[in-house]
């Protein structure tokens, strides 16, 4: 299968979930990650939705692919979709220990920036608080840029996702509390 090809074919004949299952099935992650870290802006955006697809069926396929998707957010022309599917693949997956640093900086980045699509946003988030739930200080920081967020926020779907992660965070924080005693 010619994965390029695929990928560059009219939208409406566009088929994520089927194509992702082809990949997977003749074995091109390798060639799909590549595709993934190309510079054209459709082609990369695609090929890294299509990646998400096939974590989605086999969270192993994408983990020796780590490490270059992570960075790969260091390139600051990056297409939106390339982002937000990098995002969503690590609110599923285990961030390397190396690499929770970099992430962590980036999502807040992208979290304090108001002009940054929702869904970057609201995946940023989740990254964050997976990160951070070994760490209370980490997640008190947290909780404390979400409660300011709250009130400059004017979106319903980023306000409920802000809700949401404060009630996980305060969830974690009592179980870490009773772990304590």
């Amino acid at each position: 299968m010619k994965i390029k090809e695929e990928l560059l074919a009219e939208i409406r004949v566009f088929k994520a979930p089927e194509l992702a299952k082809q990949i997977l099935k003749s074995h091109q992650i390798a060639e799909l990650v590549t595709l993934a870290l190309e510079r054209d802006p459709l082609l990369s955006s695609r090929a890294i939705w299509i990646l998400s697809h096939c974590s989605d069926i086999d969270q192993t396929c994408v983990k020796p692919y780590y490490s270059s998707l992570i960075l790969n957010l260091k390139n600051k022309q990056l297409h939106d979709g390339v982002i937000r599917s990098t995002l969503r693949l690590f609110q599923e997956q285990e961030v390397p220990i190396e690499h929770q640093s970099f992430l962590l900086d980036k999502c807040y980045e992208y979290i304090k920036n108001p002009s940054e699509a929702i869904a970057i946003r609201s995946f940023a988030i989740t990254v964050i608080y997976n990160i951070s739930k070994p760490y209370p200080e980490l997640l008190y920081e947290l909780k404390l840029l979400l409660t300011h967020l709250k009130t400059n926020e004017s979106s319903p779907g980023m306000l409920s996702k802000l809700k949401k992660t404060e009630a996980l965070i305060n969830k974690n924080n009592l179980s870490l509390y009773k772990k304590s005693y």
